[in-house]
């Protein structure tokens, strides 16, 4: 992959994170939220248009008329103050034509294990975590996971997700579209201004988390997660050190669970206990499974 189409890329993953946050906001008419999330974008889409333009052969752009009409109907709309235009342009035909661009990078491109992103992570992990010892995860090799029942592959938006099989059933953490979108929405579920602390069971690749950070500067949040295998794929696959690096975010390894056992019995008023779902499915214990029942929307055991 070259630099630029790289950059591209990359930029892309950022674009799609904020403007589907704006048709979010849209949507539930906060409009001044909305507005500011799409004033911040317009250097990334003018980013995007012209990167387009620039590089029309490798995306087989014949013509570059129609890219130009759709940036022209968005400040059409966002100057008229047409906001259910502008979001419907944006959902209907930006993020589509971005996801198509991604796509088509993805089909030509190869998963590049990024070996000093991965050395960075497990730094960052041996400082922000508990039950984690280098000399743990250096008899590990991520890649060799790989083939021993996890799956990594790009999402449309450009980001990895992540599935594993558990007894006879293979589980996704994360959609194969819009991660940031799914890791949002499911971060404002969770989200209330009353909690300080949360305790999430599942560390997934780490998107939900991320989103849940963003939406206030003050909270502080701990993970559990029982797979050691999960957390090593993270580490190896994305940029779990950036949420490290906040020192809002603990990450603790609990094989038997004991330590999020002892945390659930302690809950304090302004603390919130929530369960990553995918996560709870790839939970291979019965006792895990029992501690966690309760706190799922629903469950099939029992």
């Amino acid at each position: 992959m070259t630099v630029d189409i790289r950059n591209i890329f990359d930029k892309n993953i950022e674009l799609l994170e904020r403007i589907d946050k704006s048709v979010y906001y849209f949507r539930k008419q906060q409009h001044d939220i909305a507005l500011g999330i799409i004033a911040d974008s317009m250097g990334l889409i003018r980013h995007f248009i012209e990167a387009i333009i620039d590089n029309k052969e490798y995306f087989n752009l014949e013509a570059t008329d129609t890219v130009v009409e759709m940036l022209s109907s968005i400040l059409d709309a966002y100057k008229k103050e047409d906001y259910i235009l502008l979001a419907d342009i944006i959902e209907l035909q930006l993020i589509s034509f971005i996801i198509s661009v991604q796509e088509l990078i993805i089909g030509r491109e190869q998963v590049i294990f990024n070996e000093e992103i991965y050395q960075e992570n497990l730094r960052l992990l041996i400082d922000n975590s508990l039950g984690i010892e280098r000399s743990l995860i250096e008899s590990i090799d991520p890649q060799t996971l790989l083939q021993e029942g996890y799956r990594v592959e790009f999402s449309s938006c450009g980001l990895m997700t992540l599935a594993c099989r558990n007894g006879d059933c293979s589980y996704y953490f994360h959609t194969n579209g819009r991660i940031p979108m799914e890791a949002f929405t499911l971060a404002s579920h969770w989200y209330s201004k009353e909690i300080n602390r949360y305790i999430i069971y599942g560390l997934g690749f780490g998107y939900h988390i991320k989103e849940l950070l963003s939406l206030s500067d003050s909270i502080e949040i701990t993970i559990y997660d029982e797979d050691i295998n999960v957390i090593l794929l993270a580490s190896a696959f994305t940029r779990l050190g950036d949420l490290l690096k906040t020192g809002r975010v603990k990450l603790v390894y609990d094989s038997k669970l004991s330590k999020l056992e002892k945390a659930i019995s302690g809950l304090q008023r302004d603390e919130a206990l929530y369960v990553h779902h995918p996560s709870f499915q790839n939970i291979r214990s019965d006792k895990g499974r029992k501690l966690l029942k309760d706190y799922v929307s629903w469950s099939l055991d029992g």
